[in-house]
């Protein structure tokens, strides 16, 4: 046996059947079993067996020989080092490692597997403690796994033929395990992946609760875990409680998780690193008494291992999440990277929960104040309102009887005036509550007519001209006739007051089809870009010194636009100081009442 012929037809054939099988099937198992098969059916060994590398451990795979050695050697596992040691010691052959007998220590030999016959006293043979290796190594030069035979044909040292057959069985084996490898690492990769998703998609939901619970039931499934939970910790800000999810036990109640703030904060935060815990481990990256409580808690949980991450974003600490396996076998590297990314993901997740429920109770704050602020002003307009009657009606009689005077009359006037300023500021606490008005419809260019003559007097008393220019017939819009009566008579009535002696105010009415637009242009103050800004904000008032000059209570603009933005329309403005401006409101055109010319109903 020992003088086989490499190039004999079954032998090759075998190899290029391997060759095939090794590069299509996804079955790794069948693929070693065969390769081994082959060595004993072909090459003639008596024993050959293939492990794999799992963690620190060589595991036996496959093994073809007699029944009583596969049954001692299967499953057997084999620390790395122990048989890197060997190779050590080892003669190199190629790919091979021959060990000579005597040359490895008992230690070694009394964990080993010893064929039990008496060797022959010839050179050439083979010993019982005589090793043959070939280790499997990827294209990286990564370690995959071992492949060792014994009982070589004719129990003599293999020849350098036979040897070179070997290794050519060696390498499918070890092609056989990359690709297994990698069919792994690529499996790993989209179940990590689709953990990620799972946690990355809870975040659609309602509620962070809602959130966690999905967040923990995705870790636990896809993670193998007997129970996973998430915490996070108390906003001092908004004065809530913890929130905290599990699956399956839904809440983390227990008190050896109440230790793990702090201990995260001083051994994984804020690198990110993760608590790694085996139920009988004495010392850990934990401090002890939290070592103390988690394992406590495994065992309530019938749990082998478990592995405790942080939440944050930045430098703040959110909460933690925790993984526990039945199982010792630590997670991989690539597991550690998909547990920080999901510590990440959720720190995310928890800190834009936060800032949403702070923005939602700035929100409701800000909505009670202006509810507030229209109260308070509608109450103290109110309650403005009798007295101010009485002392007009008083200033009426004594400037009618032998008694009226410049003061008087000067009484009356600022009465008049603050009667204004109150009558604006309920009509801007109305206009702010408002959400519907009235469905009639209106001609635009009817309420303009009636604005101007009503402004005609003022107009003529400051020197002021005007014109009007419409389309045929009539603009029509949906919307209440008082409120839009107040806005063309605010923006013309502000044109007259804003226009110096000898000035121009021009009201144009038109239509485009879908709205109606008022312009009113005037060349009188004009604005400043700063001004404008605010203009539409209540209260506001002109930083030009001309302009503070003329009487007003800043509410007018800011009621009309409120009034306008109810009717589905708005008002814009276009103005340089000193030469003038031009407002123009526009308005959706009544729907289903016929072109610009039909009958007003």
């Amino acid at each position: 046996m020992q003088d086989l012929d490499p190039s004999r037809a079954e032998g090759v054939r075998r190899l290029f059947d391997l060759m095939r099988r090794v590069n299509s099937s996804t079955e790794t198992a069948e693929v070693l079993e065969e390769i081994a098969r082959g060595v004993v059916e072909v090459l003639g060994f008596g024993v050959a067996a293939i492990a794999r590398l799992e963690g620190d451990y060589l595991v036996m795979t496959a093994c073809v020989g007699p029944e009583d050695v596969r049954t001692q050697i299967i499953g057997r596992r084999t620390p790395k080092q122990r048989i890197m040691d060997e190779f050590r010691q080892a003669d190199k052959w190629g790919i091979l490692r021959y060990v000579p007998h005597g040359r490895v220590d008992d230690e070694f030999l009394d964990n080993a597997w010893i064929p039990d016959y008496e060797p022959e006293d010839a050179p050439e043979a083979w010993h019982p403690e005589d090793a043959l290796y070939a280790p499997l190594y990827s294209a990286t030069g990564e370690l995959l796994g071992n492949m060792a035979v014994d009982f070589p044909p004719g129990n003599r040292i293999p020849n350098q033929a036979l040897r070179d057959l070997l290794e050519l069985f060696v390498v499918q084996a070890g092609l056989a395990l990359s690709n297994a490898q990698q069919r792994e690492r690529l499996a790993e990769q989209v179940r990590l992946g689709e953990i990620v998703k799972d946690v990355a998609t809870a975040s659609s939901l309602v509620g962070l609760v809602s959130t966690l619970e999905r967040s923990a039931e995705a870790l636990a499934h896809g993670f193998g875990a007997v129970q996973a939970w998430i915490r996070c910790f108390p906003d001092g800000e908004l004065g809530r409680s913890e929130h905290a999810a599990g699956y399956p036990a839904p809440n983390p109640a227990d008190a050896g998780l109440a230790v793990l703030r702090r201990d995260l904060g001083r051994t994984a935060w804020p690198q990110g690193a993760a608590i790694h815990l085996t139920i009988d481990a004495e010392r850990s990256r934990a401090l002890p008494e939290a070592r103390e409580a988690l394992q406590d808690l495994m065992r309530k949980y019938h749990a082998r291992s478990l592995v405790a991450a942080p939440l944050g974003v930045g430098v703040e600490l959110l909460g933690y999440l925790v993984i526990m396996r039945d199982t010792d076998q630590a997670l991989n590297e690539h597991e550690l990277a998909a547990v920080r990314e999901i510590a990440r993901e959720l720190g995310r997740i928890v800190l834009n929960a936060r800032l949403y429920e702070r923005e939602s109770r700035l929100v409701a704050e800000l909505q009670e104040l202006d509810r507030y602020k229209g109260e308070l002003i509608a109450t103290i307009s109110h309650e403005l309102k009798t007295p101010l009657t009485s002392i007009i009606g008083h200033t009426e009689l004594l400037d009618e009887s032998e008694h009226g005077s410049m003061s008087v009359r000067a009484i009356a006037r600022n009465a008049q005036r603050l009667n204004q300023l109150i009558a604006n500021l309920l009509n801007y606490s109305r206009v702010q509550d408002k959400r519907e008005h009235v469905r009639l419809p209106v001609d635009l260019a009817e309420l303009c007519q009636n604005s101007l003559e009503l402004l005609q007097f003022q107009a003529e008393a400051s020197g002021v001209r005007w014109t009007l220019s419409r389309t045929d017939g009539r603009v029509l819009v949906n919307g209440d006739p008082d409120e839009l009566g107040r806005i063309i008579d605010n923006i013309i009535g502000n044109a007259v007051k804003y226009s110096r002696p000898g000035g121009e105010v021009e009201v144009r009415v038109s239509d485009d089809g879908e709205m109606a637009q008022v312009a009113v242009s005037d060349n009188g103050l004009g604005i400043s870009q700063v001004d404008q800004g605010h203009l539409f904000s209540a209260f506001h008032r002109s930083s030009n010194p001309e302009a503070l000059s003329i009487p007003g209570t800043g509410l007018g603009l800011a009621i009309s636009r409120r009034i306008a933005e109810i009717h589905g329309g708005d008002i814009t403005v276009q103005s340089e100081l000193g030469e003038g401006s031009t407002f123009r409101l526009r308005l959706p055109r009544a729907a289903n009442l016929g072109s610009a010319s039909a009958p007003a109903s």
